[in-house]
């Protein structure tokens, strides 16, 4: 029954969230399955503005279909940034096979004056080597020597002068003020080569634009620099700040913006449930309209030593029981990667291409294309997708858990049960609400109108509030997905 415990709890949940949100949020929310990644810490900089690398952890993770309806799953640390690089890997820009043959044609026309460039280049400068074309990513010499040395290394152009702006030009030396003193014949051979291709230079330059693109989002991924837009961490437990930089992440969304959100407390999120007794030792459990469902145990309560305790069964308990969970204080915090900018090469995240290229599956036409199955699920994570980014995260302080019992015995209770213990609560079994180091909780009871009905109140403990402000943490309920439209 814990799968149907999950889909209801999640479930009611996600409409909750959706709920407190709608004023101001529009996009559909999934709940975040606990524990993924744990509870989230949301004092994401340092007084230098450098980010927490435990946020960084969070943020930057690829997102999953949950296990439960209405939920979603997050990877490791760094799961979306790495999984970019590997769908990068796996495309290429092509063309379409009838401006292919075009191409072909055409090329062959000119091969003559392409053998001409590649042979007075290799005389000047030596060998063009497999290494130098992989690096460069074209796959011809000729390619080399014209869309890579004059395009971007002898014109010092970012993005490189394109196959057109080359052939237009009334003197293409004065597009390459990095060239040397010795490239005079090159260029001529060029410019000739360049006449000779007029009929594909529209095609050269797609080609070429592309290949470069897909050059500068693997470089930018793969090894971010202070150049191209990478940022440093800090470790919110030592305070040391990271040697190598790493794919930038943002958020728009102040830390004190955050801490007043939380601070206001006055905002609330509920969820309610009650159970009663089904058959055997199960526990039947309803939750705000949601069908219901039965469960071996509700709430459990473990403590520091080992021991955990059903409250079901605690002594003067009963499984007559009203629970209302509430989340008191929230923030939707809007994160996203460093978007990449063609103009200056810096930031690494331009979902476009990808999307192109899923768009572009089994059809023949000029643009990127998969050259290997990627090892993704494309589309809406409740289609099964599995290349999720985070957009937003819904965080609140860690919920109070009242436990209302009827038909119950406070005397016994009370002589029973301590409220100087600290522990963890856990829903049905296996619904964490935080581990010891980030969600310990403690309790404190009180009677209701008789002895037969009492009130057991678990709130996080002062331990949880009152640490370094880089460890700050809260409880992650939802966030808002973005996935690649197929």
């Amino acid at each position: 029954m814990a799968q149907q415990g999950g889909d209801q709890f999640y479930s009611a949940l996600q409409q909750k969230a959706q709920d407190a949100v709608a004023s101001i949020f529009k996009s559909p929310l999934l709940t975040i399955q606990y524990p993924s990644q744990g509870d989230f810490m949301w004092n994401w900089q340092n007084g230098s503005q450098i980010f927490n690398q435990a946020t960084w952890d969070y943020i930057s993770a690829k997102i999953a279909d949950g296990d439960y309806t209405g939920s979603a799953q997050l990877s490791s640390a760094g799961g979306y940034p790495n999984a970019d690089v590997m769908i990068l890997n796996s495309m290429a820009y092509t063309l379409s096979s009838a401006n292919q043959a075009l191409m072909i044609q055409t090329q062959a026309n000119a091969s003559q004056q392409a053998n001409t460039v590649v042979m007075d280049y290799q005389t000047t400068y030596g060998e063009i080597t497999t290494a130098q074309m992989t690096a460069a990513n074209v796959s011809t010499k000729y390619d080399y020597v014209v869309a890579y040395i004059c395009g971007s290394v002898w014109s010092g152009a970012t993005p490189p002068l394109s196959y057109s702006t080359m052939a237009g030009a009334r003197n293409l030396a004065a597009l390459l003020p990095n060239r040397p003193p010795s490239s005079d014949q090159v260029i001529t051979d060029v410019s000739i080569y360049l006449s000779m291709m007029q009929p594909v230079l529209a095609l050269q330059d797609e080609t070429q634009k592309g290949q470069w693109v897909l050059k500068c989002l693997k470089a930018n991924t793969q090894t971010p620099t202070l150049q191209n837009g990478g940022i440093k961490t800090v470790n919110p437990n030592t305070g040391a700040v990271s040697a190598n930089y790493t794919d930038a992440f943002g958020i728009n969304y102040s830390t004190q913006a955050i801490s007043n959100d939380l601070q206001n407390t006055g905002r609330t999120i509920e969820l309610g449930m009650t159970t009663s007794s089904a058959s055997g030792s199960q526990l039947s459990v309803h939750m705000d309209a949601q069908a219901g469902f039965t469960v071996g145990s509700c709430v459990q309560f473990a403590v520091s030593g080992g021991a955990t305790y059903d409250i079901s069964t605690a002594a003067g308990t009963s499984t007559d029981m009203s629970i209302t969970m509430t989340w008191a204080g929230y923030s939707m915090i809007p994160v996203a990667p460093l978007a990449w900018q063609q103009a200056t090469n810096v930031g690494w995240f331009w979902i476009d291409a990808i999307i192109q290229a899923v768009a572009n599956t089994g059809k023949d036409v000029d643009g990127f294309h998969f050259v290997s199955t990627p090892p993704y699920n494309f589309g809406p994570l409740v289609s099964g997708g599995d290349f999720g980014l985070l957009t937003n995260l819904l965080i609140a302080n860690y919920p109070t858990v009242s436990i209302t019992y009827r038909n119950a015995n406070y005397t016994s209770f009370k002589e029973s049960w301590s409220e100087h213990v600290s522990g963890n609560l856990t829903l049905f079994g296996f619904i964490k609400l935080g581990s010891f180091s980030q969600g310990a909780y403690g309790s404190q009871f009180s009677q209701g109108s008789d002895n037969s009905t009492f009130t057991v109140t678990f709130s996080a403990s002062p331990q949880v509030i009152s640490v370094p402000a880089l460890q700050q943490t809260a409880y992650v309920i939802a966030g808002a997905v973005d996935t690649v439209s197929k």
